[in-house]
């Protein structure tokens, strides 16, 4: 072959190169028409109405059911913040731009997650007792360590050690960004003396459920403060990067602790006004919260910019036993709360949940939806007996990972969780999808698929109508009959 010959057969061969790896890169681009995140959806969107597209919050800990970015209804509130608000307009309308699809082909299927958010939460039911409790374990002149109530998956405290209790779990941020943070006290010696705060680390709260406990201890963080007499937090939390901890001092008084690397706290000094003591710290987007024990009540002080005065207060709920060690959190369209329900130092878990508009007030009460004997589940360091941790179960603390709800509890620090079967329950909600397709002649109409319904759940669908054209564009329609419980579309995928 001569050399016009071999330049000839080099550029063809180029030439082919040059198709495959663009064909490749087209038909990896189409496999990528996602909507998984906030990005994907406002990128993708040309209109919306009574629509809106919102990634979970971490508020109070809580990371919410929306993930990175979901489509639900808009609420009829707008200008209020989400989750000071309740009801949701009854119907949307959400239209993506024009995709180009590279080639004349057809979009066949639509690969779906769509659940339901707002519906009321069976929260005494399903629970599951993590195998390996108790997490977290160690011994003081309180309570001696009984070895009989550990397992190989038993985190035993090492120096100072001490029964770790009072805990909080949340996810961290700068240094600690996506971790999860078991917050607690503990003490080798007994209140009020030589008390310690610590934290242990995990990367997911999922392994609970396979018996594994993801949670270890940071030597470089363990302890993290302390000793120090007569000051112990009862919650922690992180608002903006800042971490907060109200405490519960010898005297009865509540001082707020500031920190913004976890390492160095700033004693803000005490906060006046309190009604009541132990305080759960709480956060609305707006204003800083406190839920404090007061015999067999509950009651909440809003605090002031500086968070060491009370500006309101009031008793917002009767729990019929001793009580106090409250944890908040907002998610599925309500604020959650719980609390120690039972005699003095022998508790079992109480439960309440209020709407969004009626917050801080309007809390409806379940008593006893956890504890020792409830679930029944074979365990015994959690029993309220000598042989068991002569306490019960206190302080619940509530994390919520994808469409689970984890609780952990003391004394020592055991963990539980229970699937959110309530999300795929429909009560009056639908979501519907149409495809439009068009030619690259811009003076052709567009031609469009009917309406197709789409399930509560996990799902593809087969588009009983596929038209070919070089461009397409969505519509989505959602709808709720209920105004306190909006559809979620959590993640879509077009196949083509």
């Amino acid at each position: 072959m001569d050399i016009e010959g071999l330049l000839y057969m080099r550029k063809y061969i180029v030439s082919i190169l040059i198709a495959v790896i663009l064909y490749g890169y087209t038909n990896e681009a189409q496999s990528k028409i996602q909507f998984d995140t906030i990005d994907d959806w406002k990128q993708s969107e040309f209109s919306s109405e009574n629509l809106i597209c919102r990634k979970s919050d971490n508020l109070n800990g809580i990371i919410d059911l929306m993930g990175n970015g979901a489509l639900l209804l808009e609420k009829v509130d707008e200008k209020e913040l989400f989750q000071k608000t309740t009801a949701f307009k009854s119907k949307g309308v959400w239209t993506s731009k024009w995709q180009t699809l590279g080639k004349v082909c057809s979009v066949k299927k639509i690969k779906a997650k769509v659940i339901v958010y707002g519906n009321p939460i069976d929260i005494r039911k399903g629970w599951t007792k993590f195998s390996g409790n108790p997490l977290l374990s160690g011994e003081n002149t309180l309570l001696p360590l009984n070895k009989k109530n550990i397992t190989d998956q038993t985190i035993l405290l090492p120096e100072p050690g001490g029964v770790p209790q009072d805990q909080a779990i949340l996810l961290g941020n700068n240094k600690w960004e996506g971790k999860w943070l078991l917050f607690f006290n503990h003490t080798p010696h007994k209140w009020p003396h030589d008390y310690y705060w610590s934290f242990a680390v995990a990367d997911s709260l999922t392994p609970l459920k396979q018996g594994i406990n993801p949670f270890k201890l940071d030597s470089t963080v363990y302890p993290l403060f302390g000793p120090i007499d007569g000051q112990a937090p009862n919650d922690w939390l992180e608002v903006d990067g800042v971490y907060y901890a109200p405490d519960e001092t010898h005297a009865g008084e509540s001082h707020m602790w500031r920190s913004k690397d976890l390492t160095s706290w700033q004693d803000l000094g005490a906060i006046a006004g309190i009604l009541g003591s132990d305080p759960g710290l709480a956060y609305d987007g707006k204003y800083f919260y406190l839920f404090n024990e007061n015999g067999s009540y509950l009651t909440y002080n809003r605090l002031n910019d500086n968070l060491t005065r009370v500006v309101e207060g009031d008793t917002v709920l009767n729990v019929g036993d001793h009580t106090g060690d409250a944890d908040l959190g907002f998610f599925n369209n309500q604020w959650h709360m719980f609390f120690d329900d039972g005699v003095h130092l022998h508790y079992n878990i109480g439960y309440a949940v209020t709407s969004a508009d009626k917050f801080p007030y309007g809390w409806q009460l379940e008593n006893d939806i956890y504890g020792p004997y409830n679930p029944d589940q074979g365990q015994s360091w959690d029993n309220d007996t000598e042989e068991g941790n002569n306490f019960g179960t206190g302080d619940a603390d509530i994390a919520l990972e994808k469409n689970t709800i984890y609780m952990f509890t003391e004394r020592p620090i055991g963990a539980a969780y229970k699937q959110l079967a309530a999300i795929y329950k429909n009560s009056g909600q639908s979501v519907r999808i149409k495809v439009e397709v068009k030619d690259k002649d811009e003076s052709q109409p567009f031609k469009s698929t009917d309406w197709t319904e789409l399930e509560i759940g996990n799902q593809i669908v087969d588009l009983k109508h596929q038209l070919k054209g070089s461009k397409f564009r969505i519509k989505l329609e959602l709808n709720s009959t209920n105004p306190e419980v909006s559809p979620m579309v959590r993640k879509m995928k077009i196949i083509q």
